[in-house]
């Protein structure tokens, strides 16, 4: 009976703060098709049938310029985490299974590399890439999301591949396979969900990336998503019924990913064994 009484009174609290994480989100939602007169008359609330109205979308689509964002960030996005994938499923491998001197050092290096906030290395990285005439250009700001990624995943990945056993890959050299077919065909399909969570983040913190991307883009045609963003804001700051459908539009994806992939991001928090 205590058990049940104690198993209620948590679920309760946990319903009261899923309440309080999903209102304001919702919020967003009904005020971007509500009219903006209607929202500051009262901004908290739920338009009445005859009130709902649909062409805040468009026009905030349209003025905003969000098309092009939108294939800018995505594209940010697909380089970067196909780049991630790649060079830290590899160096992850290295790390975690692979015997080599040096190999502490690397882990104490990236260590650090996350314990360092970005912004005090952005000036430097500025004067850089504008000797190599990187600024204002897609390639450059891949580069950079690219390198912000790697500690972060890079160790994240190296943690679980660590929970494998060596003995899988050796039994598969001993079949015929080189180190990166073990990789490849062993090592790659244990960790999916591991992979799939580090896509997940990554494409995260690019879409909401907003400090290099206004630093190293000049140019309309290449701003991503949150700089376009902001930038609809200070231009409509009096428009509520706008800003908040630039703010449905700005995170939709990001919501939208976690309701497919949800199980999947789960999984990769809490796989931490061998899974056939």
């Amino acid at each position: 009976m205590r058990s049940k009484m104690y198993s209620a009174i948590v679920y309760f609290f946990l319903t009261i703060m899923m309440l309080f994480s999903i209102y304001p989100i919702l919020q967003v939602y009904v005020n971007s098709f509500r009219s903006d007169t209607d929202i500051k008359l009262m901004p908290i609330g739920f338009p009445a049938l005859s009130e709902i109205v649909f062409y805040n979308f468009p026009e905030t689509w349209s003025i905003g310029g969000y098309g092009t964002a939108y294939l800018n960030s995505l594209i940010n996005c697909a380089v970067v985490i196909v780049l991630v994938l790649v060079f830290v499923g590899l160096g992850g491998y290295a790390l975690s299974k692979i015997e080599f001197k040096g190999r502490d050092f690397f882990v104490a290096y990236f260590f650090v590399a996350i314990s360092l906030p970005g912004f005090l290395y952005i000036v430097p990285n500025y004067f850089m890439f504008a000797r190599l005439g990187l600024t204002n250009t897609r390639f450059g700001l891949i580069i950079l999301y690219f390198a912000m990624q790697i500690p972060f995943n890079l160790l994240l990945l190296r943690t679980f591949l660590t929970g494998i056993p060596r003995e899988i890959e050796e039994a598969a050299k001993v079949d015929g396979c080189t180190e990166l077919n073990a990789f490849i065909r062993i090592t790659v399909p244990v960790a999916k969900h591991i992979f799939m969570m580090i896509a997940l983040l990554v494409f995260i913190g690019i879409w909401n990336e907003y400090l290099w991307a206004q630093t190293f883009i000049s140019s309309e045609s290449l701003k991503p998503v949150a700089t376009r963003f902001v930038k609809f804001v200070g231009e409509f700051s009096r428009n509520m019924a706008r800003i908040y459908t630039a703010s449905a539009i700005t995170i939709t994806p990001i919501i939208v990913l976690f309701l497919v992939f949800n199980r999947r991001f789960i999984e990769g928090l809490t796989s931490g064994s061998v899974k056939g």
